[in-house]
């Protein structure tokens, strides 16, 4: 395969507004990113239809695919796509996997997937503030 699509499917407007910051931080890498948004009284397989005669027209193109949820209709609608061999899907998407996607050389290697998987994890973490504390005069 020589080049890649990289798509991002969710509920609402998350791979949106992700495509968006995706742009903002890493510029031209994030230029042909699409989105995919699935709303009430919409049916996620109506997206996996336009998507899946444009990854069997375009058999030199690896299709990343980036899904929210784990489970949930979007992610379940476009799993039935891995059966194409230039497709592979993630769920719970977020900036790192995104990002790393798009780092990634093409195609994406088992160890490659690895790394985006473990930079994904390590983007999740609580923060806390922790104030100074003050020393004690004896």
């Amino acid at each position: 395969m020589e080049k890649r699509q990289v798509i991002l499917a969710s509920h609402g407007e998350f791979s949106k507004g992700l495509r968006d910051s995706l742009k903002m931080i890493l510029g031209e890498c994030a230029e042909h990113v699409r989105a995919y948004s699935l709303y009430p009284g919409e049916i996620a397989s109506d997206f996996k239809e336009e998507l899946e005669k444009e990854i069997n027209a375009n058999r030199d193109t690896e299709f990343v695919i980036l899904t929210d949820v784990f489970g949930g209709s979007v992610c379940n609608a476009l799993m039935t796509l891995t059966v194409c061999e230039n497709v592979k899907l993630f769920a719970g998407m977020n900036f790192n996997m995104a990002a790393e996607v798009l780092t990634q050389g093409v195609p994406l290697t088992e160890k490659a997937v690895e790394e985006i998987l473990d930079t994904s994890k390590e983007g999740i973490m609580q923060v806390v503030l922790k104030e100074e504390e003050e020393e004690e005069d004896f």
